[in-house]
């Protein structure tokens, strides 16, 4: 249920995002990527850590429900602060439909604080399937009031309302559903229990989104809401293909990598199978990775102007630009479980710490050079993590920038041939066939997965028994047949 919550999840997410670009053009959706960004940022703040902190509650509801009024509570306070800020945009002489579109995030930053932590709670309660379906419901919902907006001419509000109408519903269902109201009666002993439990997530979660949104400030700041606009829109489909990479993967590497340290006899920094599966892993998470990217990269004109219309199609090289800087930080997602798992987590903090700064330094640099350029960073920002990220491989899992190249390369011939195969494709199915291009992207991809299948069987037997999970996992140094 839990994985059907997120397919649905993205799928709304992505129906509303598709037809809101369509509608609104660059300057209205980056006007909305803005205020949104500015709305998240705030609910970050707001949440602390009050749902991970009743998810590790291990005694009576009494704590529980004294933390859903601390939530509440919180989510006023920054809901608050959000229509303070409206008010200044107000005074500023900007444009009353903006003034109006801050005033319902914040409306939606109290409610979504509350409702994260009733998620928080059918958590603690066990009640995982009850979750995913309020998720479900008030996706639904959230899908057809903003479609239904739209369509009746709200322009960028009509995202606001689908956001409150989603929150809305998840929250009316979950109280319903935990039948557990939030009460007082706080003890001192528990308040520093919870600021001390809540500051770690506090500072990683804002320095995480913080990195994640600094570009979109930025840009707004220097080049104005259009260059937003095209930037969000070659974020968003860059996303949708990362998501599906990086959930799974995940997962995965929690997994893979506490099996390894768990069976290891010299589990910790440098065991010997720590090293083998991190690595298998990597290999694994670039076979995956390298033909989507690629994928979205040959294919990205036709998706942008069948999907959203011509008028985004200055947003294709950034496309590109942004897919290379995903693909090059992919192995990053190996890191977090790597250094909690070899009791490294104290590194966490400052590992996103550096990423932010890195991240923002670029980008700074670059905005003055135009909309292409940050995009340019974006890929220099991906490279030096990926020397980080090697970095930390070498320091707690013993594997060389060597190895890793060296390993990486046994499956470049691979995917040679299946790009190759791509390429061909789609240059044959768009000269020498009347088919609508949409559907040439879908039918090129077939036909290169399955070239690409045939090649890991005669170029990467091993890799191929591992990907379709019959293979163990081969030794660092072992020759791939």
């Amino acid at each position: 249920m839990t994985a059907a919550e997120r397919v649905i999840a993205q799928f709304c997410q992505f129906f509303v995002f598709i037809v809101a670009a369509r509608m609104l053009g660059p300057a209205e959706f980056g006007t909305y990527a803005l205020v949104s960004a500015f709305a998240i940022l705030l609910l970050r703040a707001s949440e602390v850590g009050w749902a991970p902190y009743i998810m590790s509650w291990a005694g009576d509801a009494a704590v529980p429900r004294q933390v859903l009024t601390l939530a509440a509570g919180c989510g006023v306070v920054f809901g608050a602060i959000g229509l303070a800020a409206s008010g200044v945009v107000a005074a500023l002489g900007i444009d009353a439909e903006i003034v109006i579109l801050i005033q319902l995030f914040s409306v939606w930053v109290a409610i979504a604080t509350l409702s994260s932590a009733q998620k928080g709670m059918m958590v603690w309660q066990k009640r995982l399937r009850l979750s995913a379906l309020c998720e479900i419901a008030g996706e639904i919902v959230g899908l057809c009031v903003s479609l239904a907006t739209l369509l009746s001419g709200w322009g960028v509000l009509s995202i606001a309302f689908g956001r409150l109408s989603f929150q809305t519903t998840h929250l009316v269902l979950s109280f319903l559903a935990t039948r557990t109201w939030p009460a007082l009666g706080f003890e001192a002993r528990m308040l520093t229990e919870l600021w001390v439990f809540s500051r770690h997530f506090f500072a990683a979660r804002m320095l995480a989104n913080i990195k994640l949104y600094a570009a979109t400030f930025i840009i707004g700041g220097a080049l104005g809401p259009t260059e937003v606009g095209y930037f969000r829109v070659a974020e968003r489909l860059v996303g949708a293909v990362g998501e599906v990479i990086a959930v799974p993967a995940q997962l995965l590497s929690w997994a893979v990598l506490k099996d390894a340290r768990d069976g290891d006899a010299t589990s910790g920094i440098g065991g010997a199978r720590m090293k083998t599966q991190l690595m298998s892993f990597i290999r694994l998470l670039w076979v995956i990775s390298v033909p989507l990217f690629v994928w979205l990269i040959v294919t990205s004109d036709v998706l942008i102007e069948d999907l959203l219309s011509s008028e985004w199609l200055p947003a294709v090289p950034l496309v590109a630009l942004l897919a290379i800087s995903r693909l090059l930080t992919t192995s990053a997602i190996a890191t977090e479980p790597l250094l909690s798992l070899t009791g490294q987590s104290r590194i966490l903090p400052r590992l996103s710490l550096t990423m932010l700064v890195i991240a923002v330094g670029t980008t700074l640099l670059a905005v003055p050079f135009g909309l292409y350029a940050v995009a340019w960073a974006q890929v220099v920002g991906a490279l030096l993590l990926l020397g980080v990220t090697l970095y930390i491989f070498h320091r707690f899992a013993k594997v060389t920038p060597l190895e890793f190249i060296l390993d990486i390369r046994g499956i470049v011939a691979p995917l040679a041939v299946a790009i190759a195969a791509l390429l061909l494709a789609d240059h044959a199915l768009a000269i020498y066939t009347p088919i609508p291009p949409l559907l040439q992207t879908v039918l090129s991809a077939l036909f290169a997965t399955g070239i690409y299948i045939a090649a890991l069987a005669v170029l990467a037997r091993a890799t191929l028994r591992q990907l379709i999970g019959r293979g163990h996992v081969p030794p660092v140094n072992e020759v791939q047949t």
